[in-house]
């Protein structure tokens, strides 16, 4: 999570909630992923 924080343009809260979107997303991918084998 920090390093990903040092990469991301925004900042504050806005960019705090950007980023655990996207590890959400990345996230369901890699269980949907997972699971369909």
């Amino acid at each position: 999570m920090d390093t990903l924080k040092k990469h991301l343009p925004g900042s504050g809260q806005e960019g705090l909630h950007e980023l655990q979107n996207m590890a959400q997303r990345f996230e369901e991918k890699i269980f949907t992923a997972a699971t369909s084998q």
